[in-house]
């Protein structure tokens, strides 16, 4: 493969919801001569002290990030970024807290947003300190654009060979219904009612969200014994517990807890999706496929507004079983207005929803990046043998970690999100994107360890 430019590091943390975005970005980057490595985040991040200094692409600039990006920095690499969540918050003032943190951000060279919205958070966080923001979109938003949407075509077709016509609910309560309890951040009330007078943020978070959990809870079998003979398929968040939502069907035998592949071919090949404040309402809208937001309480303080208002709303359980059955029946439908009112939402909140893609605007930033700064830094000999020793002892830790029962580092989670991937699939992937949009014909993958892959020009 050619090296002649800066390499490029593409790590992705939950496989399912972002590795096929990031491997098309990485194909374009190869196709412009740049050496990509992309695969799973914590194999990386465990190898990083071996791999070449590069333009390390970041997933977020939250606290926890903040530790890998000193690393990253000693070592050489030069970190740009986006925020793979940053569309869905529940204010301004508690996304910056949350999710924009002094070190990760100042770690940065260039920040990368998913439109408008997003660039002007970052520009209000006391933490700013004036790197060029640019509206590129997320990669995961070109998966769902028209020219793209046959790479998903096998999958929506062994869909529907499998459910038929189903309906699908997603799900989004990892912080209530973890994987491993015990890392259950917000706790259960001991009785459903309205949160104390003067409740802090997380008390009146937790009383509503486990409002929501539980509604969710109890209709599951009542869709399931309202339509018998259509599938219900949930699908629960990549941290979440599914033998929570197997006790909630109560044995019904129509009602199917996954969590397989992509989530875009899911939403193309049903019928609706149900979900409350989940990132697939807007996949759903992107798609033009059927999203409704099933919202039993609401609160404009803990509820994210933009997948809710991409969204066909509803109030209560027998208004969504009421626009489920019209659904089923061909009668569902929203008007003009609400058509027009939700494209310019999304337009506040989401660039490259059409025009040049994604991947390739931040090629463009990448670029830049290595044009401005000549692709990484020098950082002195005793700097960078302090990242080494930093990277290894962090490794160590995590190898320690990974063998801790209930752990948030233990081997099942971490396969959990990203399950893994062999070389000839990362190839034939590549393969199914230059079919569909006629380039990367010279675009190949090797192996560098497992998880971890290397995309370049074939000599």
């Amino acid at each position: 493969m050619l090296n002649a430019r800066t390499p490029v590091i593409i790590p992705s943390e939950i496989q399912s919801r972002e590795f096929d975005a990031k491997l098309l970005l990485a194909c374009v980057l190869a196709e412009r001569g740049f050496p990509c490595i992309v695969g799973s985040r914590n194999e990386i991040h465990m190898a990083i002290g071996r791999l070449p200094r590069s333009i390390y692409i970041g997933k977020d600039v939250r606290h926890s990030s903040d530790r890998i990006s000193g690393i990253l920095k000693r070592l050489g690499h030069v970190i740009i970024a986006l925020d793979e969540e940053a569309q869905f918050y529940f204010s301004r003032a508690q996304y910056l807290r949350s999710r924009v943190s002094r070190p990760a951000l100042r770690a940065t060279t260039a920040l990368m947003a998913w439109g408008p919205d997003n660039a002007l958070a970052w520009r209000e966080s006391p933490h700013y300190h004036g790197v060029p923001i640019h509206e590129t979109g997320n990669p995961r938003v070109d998966m769902m654009r028209p020219e793209l949407r046959p790479y998903f075509a096998a999958d929506v077709e062994d869909l529907t060979r499998r459910f038929g016509r189903f309906l699908l609910i997603n799900t989004n309560f990892g912080s209530l219904n973890h994987f491993f309890p015990n890392l259950t951040p917000l706790k259960a009330p001991e009785r459903p009612e309205p949160p104390p007078q003067g409740a802090d943020w997380a008390t009146g978070l937790a009383h509503h969200r486990y409002g929501i959990f539980r509604a969710f809870q109890s209709l599951v079998p009542v869709l399931a014994a309202r339509h018998p003979q259509t599938p219900i398929v949930i699908r629960p968040h990549p941290a979440e517990n599914h033998e929570t939502w197997w006790q909630a069907a109560g044995g019904a035998a129509n009602v199917h807890v996954l969590h397989e592949g992509n989530v875009v071919p899911w939403l193309l090949a049903s019928q609706a999706v149900i979900h409350n404040g989940c990132t697939t309402g807007l996949e759903a809208y992107v798609l033009g496929a059927r999203p409704i937001a099933f919202r039993p309480f609401t609160s404009p303080t803990y509820d994210l507004e933009l997948p809710n208002s991409l969204s066909h709303e509803v109030f209560d359980q027998a208004a969504l079983l009421a626009a489920i059955d019209g659904v089923l029946d061909g009668r569902f439908a929203d008007d003009d207005e609400q058509a027009r009112a939700r494209r310019a939402l999304l337009d506040r909140h989401i660039a490259a929803i059409d025009g040049k893609l994604a991947v390739e605007r931040i090629a463009d930033v990448v670029e830049g990046v290595e044009k401005a700064h000549g692709g990484r830094y020098s950082p002195g000999l005793g700097t960078r043998l302090v990242g080494r020793m930093s990277a290894e002892w962090r490794s160590l830790q995590k190898r320690r970690d990974a063998s801790k029962p209930r752990h948030k580092s233990n081997i099942a989670y971490t396969r959990h999100r990203f399950p893994g991937i062999e070389l000839p699939e990362v190839q034939q992937r590549i393969d199914v994107y230059g079919r569909i949009l006629g380039r990367f014909g010279r675009v190949r993958a090797d192996d560098i360890d497992d998880n971890i892959f290397r995309i370049g020009l074939a000599g």
